[in-house]
């Protein structure tokens, strides 16, 4: 019986008779090579914006870090680049210094009685501001209130107080009762002079033996400057005369003043 007739090939077919094939291997890989791999979860291909910002952000805490660190020392602060001149602060003289000092020393000590303004609390702790004791010629009474204390009944602007005033001697010391005096009568208004811390010293060598608190009446016979008050039977001083005069009813000023011209 004769062989059967082979199928016609294509002419541009492949033929690798050896391996009995009659198709292009490159015809039917081809759809093969036009698929993508199976995605895996975990083996996404990292985005490039993602690796570039990445990079500006390390090179910008790079460049932060070394302008900025000061020198990574616990004690150094700069809100300045390092290396960079800025301009020097000036100085602090020692007015601005001394008013420092007093503006802390009545914040941690004053301003819970006397308040922030300088008001006092009404019925029980006498303001400061605009206060007849504060705003007079001398410190000399008021730096013995501050070393020891104020008790009893006392009269401040026409009101009454009666309370008490704690001892400051063992927790201040000179400069931070004349610094705190000072900003007293210099602050809301007041027109106090300075008080220095020889003035402080002084006073409190002269009533170091004394433990009690002042009350109004021992000090309205203390001179508003200098030293101690007068030994008894001694004649007032100036500060002291003017504040007799000033307690003395007008129609008892007036006679006198009229006895004095006549003589």
């Amino acid at each position: 019986m004769p062989d059967a007739p082979k199928a016609a090939l294509p002419s541009d077919a492949t033929l690798r008779p050896d391996q009995g094939e009659q198709h292009d291997v490159t015809e039917i890989h081809a759809a093969l090579l036009r698929e993508q791999p199976e995605p895996h979860d975990g083996f996404e291909p990292v985005s490039l914006w993602l690796v570039a910002l990445t990079g500006v952000l390390l090179f910008w805490g790079g460049y932060y870090l070394a302008n900025f660190s000061g020198r990574f020392e616990a004690d150094e602060y700069s809100e300045f680049p390092h290396g960079q001149m800025t301009a020097a602060a000036l100085p602090e003289t020692p007015e601005q210094k001394f008013a420092r000092i007093g503006a802390q020393v009545f914040n941690a000590n004053c301003v819970v009685c006397h308040q922030a303004s300088g008001e006092g609390v009404s019925g029980q702790f006498p303001p400061l501001a605009g206060s007849d004791w504060v705003n007079v010629d001398g410190a000399a009474r008021k730096i013995r209130i501050v070393l020891h204390g104020l008790g009893g009944p006392i009269t401040i602007n026409g009101t009454a107080f009666n309370n008490q005033m704690n001892s400051f001697k063992d927790s201040l010391s000179d400069t931070d009762i004349a610094a705190v005096l000072t900003y007293v009568r210099s602050s809301w208004g007041n027109k106090g002079g300075p008080v220095s811390v020889d003035e402080v010293k002084a006073i409190r060598a002269e009533t170091a033996s004394r433990d009690a608190a002042w009350t109004a009446e021992e000090l309205l016979n203390i001179p508003l400057t200098g030293g101690a008050a007068p030994a008894p039977g001694a004649p007032p001083g100036v500060d002291q005369l003017k504040e007799t005069l000033k307690a003395l009813p007008p129609d008892q000023l007036k006679a006198l003043l009229d006895g004095l011209e006549a003589k």
